[in-house]
């Protein structure tokens, strides 16, 4: 298997992306450690993966806290003795709204989770795969980390994660540890499909101006995520890989009324 022995920790992952990763992981071989704020979705994902005959561990950790990170880190190598792969993939989002009405409080939260929790993760995990000498890092950003979108904490946080993802490829490349971002377009998570059903997104305007005309599916950054973590992907490193069915792609078509052959 392509993941045999080694061992993952996966933040956010008793839902949706976070939960996809985690089991096609263990499918591969992997020990699994879910590190979520919700302590029982994640015990019961690691109940299932145990069905499975995967190790693993479920861990209650809000990332935005260094002491919650270092616990989460130290009881993976407690139970394991080592951290292959960490997955940073906890976050949260936000309603659109202009800088002007957006409140301090929560553009602070959104930063704090999103960027500040994927840098404190990175940082402690990152000095046992130094020291290591292996390792792999997967940021989970966006692509309204890449493109203009009335965001205005979810957006910057995404991008500070892409430019994260860069500095951190080119500090601990030499000591053959990579890091990589995957930047998921509009993906039918739980979450998603919530806010659709609430009416806080609109899919037909979404699938307007997505080139393939559908949404993402938890699965399928799950299994580039699998490629990245893989020996496929050595000599992989600093990149951030859209998976977003074209819409980063799309630029300025649809403002021509969707001018496409």
């Amino acid at each position: 298997m392509v993941l045999s022995d080694k061992v993952a920790i996966v933040t956010g992952g008793g839902m949706g992306i976070g939960e996809a990763i985690a089991r096609k992981f263990a499918s591969e071989g992997a020990k699994i450690v879910i590190g979520d704020v919700n302590p029982q979705a994640a015990e019961k994902i690691i109940e299932d993966l145990r069905k499975m005959n995967c190790q693993g561990l479920a861990v209650a950790v809000d990332v935005s806290q260094k002491e919650d990170v270092d616990r989460l880190a130290d009881e993976t190598l407690k139970a394991f003795g080592k951290i292959d792969i960490l997955i940073n993939n906890a976050g949260i989002t936000q309603l659109p709204k202009s800088i002007l009405d957006l409140d301090i409080e929560a553009w602070q939260k959104v930063t704090d989770i999103d960027y500040k929790g994927t840098y404190l993760c990175s940082r402690r995990v990152g000095k046992e795969m130094v020291q290591q000498k292996s390792g792999v890092v997967i940021n989970i950003a966006s692509i309204m980390g890449l493109i203009s979108a009335p965001l205005v904490a979810y957006g910057p946080a995404k991008s500070a994660v892409i430019m994260l993802t860069k500095i951190l490829a080119t500090e601990w490349g030499r000591f053959n540890v990579r890091v990589n971002a995957i930047a998921p377009g509009y993906t039918l998570t739980p979450l998603m499909r919530g806010m659709i059903a609430r009416g806080e997104r609109d899919p037909k305007s979404i699938l307007e101006r997505t080139p393939m005309g559908k949404m993402v599916e938890p699965e399928d950054i799950a299994n580039a995520a699998l490629f990245l973590a893989s020996d496929q992907a050595k000599c992989i490193t600093g990149i951030t890989l859209p998976i977003d069915a074209g819409m980063s792609a799309d630029g300025a078509w649809s403002v021509f009324g969707g001018y496409r052959r």
